[in-house]
């Protein structure tokens, strides 16, 4: 883009595009990271805090049952052997989970593993549709800038495909380019590279008939910032209820199984068998 507007002499006009590119970079990549913020916090709280109950909690019952010498409920004998291997084996444990986070990261990565991630996260409930939106803006302001800077349509998804930072739609949009350099028309391959609502595709055709493609890609990208700038606002409500949901699942697992041995055996003592 640089080269581009130092040899038609809007240098200028080109570092100022630049600028207003980087900043929307900047300020989608900051709420992106917000989004996830708050629900990563409190499923490592939890993690925690279930590690604790296992090393330290569950011990503790434990050697109160072994004294009674009683049968005790699944749940229960489930959560003494799950507490009694993260006690003798905590070394096992923290090795399997730097293992599986090393080759994670080794695995999204590679080209096949970055794919199926960055697709995968498209999909994810609530968060994903933040990411589809957020991609898709960056997409249109980057190639929006690219079009008014004076780059070709064709070195423009070229440049585009490359800031998206989402192989699956990296892989769209080059899938675009070859339509284009095919002869078919922008709104043609807008349609069949399935990421673009009809409305959308509709402000695409207007904008190729008006000779205003970029303005008309510029307020897709406008509109996807708006809408962005509001889920992002109203994520911890929508979040907040699933995450207590979990909660109040494992809680209730970890009561059940810690407290169903007292329970039989209080309803014992008072209900005698034989009288």
């Amino acid at each position: 883009m640089v080269r581009v507007g130092e040899e038609s002499g809007r240098l200028e006009e080109s570092f100022q595009s630049l600028f207003k590119q980087i900043e929307f970079d900047r300020n989608m990549r900051q709420k992106i990271k917000s989004a996830l913020r708050y629900p990563s916090f409190v499923m490592i709280a939890i993690a925690i805090a279930i590690f604790i109950l296992m090393i330290f909690v569950i011990p503790v019952f434990a050697k109160v049952y072994a004294s009674l010498n009683v049968q005790l409920p699944l749940l229960t004998r489930v959560l003494i052997a799950s507490s009694d291997f993260a006690v003798g084996y905590w070394w096992v444990v923290l090795l399997a989970v730097g293992g599986v986070y090393y080759l994670f990261h080794y695995w999204v990565k590679s080209p096949q593993g970055k794919y199926a991630w960055d697709k995968f996260k498209l999909k994810l409930p609530i968060i994903g549709k933040i990411l589809v939106k957020a991609t898709i803006a960056r997409f249109c302001r980057s190639f929006a800038t690219a079009g008014k800077s004076g780059v070709p349509i064709v070195q423009a998804f070229q440049l585009v495909s490359r800031v998206v930072d989402n192989a699956y739609y990296e892989e769209r949009i080059l899938q675009m380019r070859n339509g284009v350099e095919r002869g078919e028309t922008l709104s043609r391959v807008a349609r069949t590279s399935g990421i673009f609502s009809p409305l959308e595709l509709q402000m695409i055709s207007v904008g190729e008939d008006t000779g205003e493609v970029d303005a008309m890609v510029e307020q897709i990208a406008v509109m996807y910032q708006e809408d962005v700038e509001y889920e992002v606002s109203k994520l911890s409500e929508a979040i907040e209820p699933i995450l207590l949901a979990v909660m109040g699942v494992l809680v209730g697992i970890l009561l059940l199984g810690i407290f169903m041995p007292l329970w039989d055996l209080g309803q014992a003592t008072m209900h005698p068998t034989g009288r």
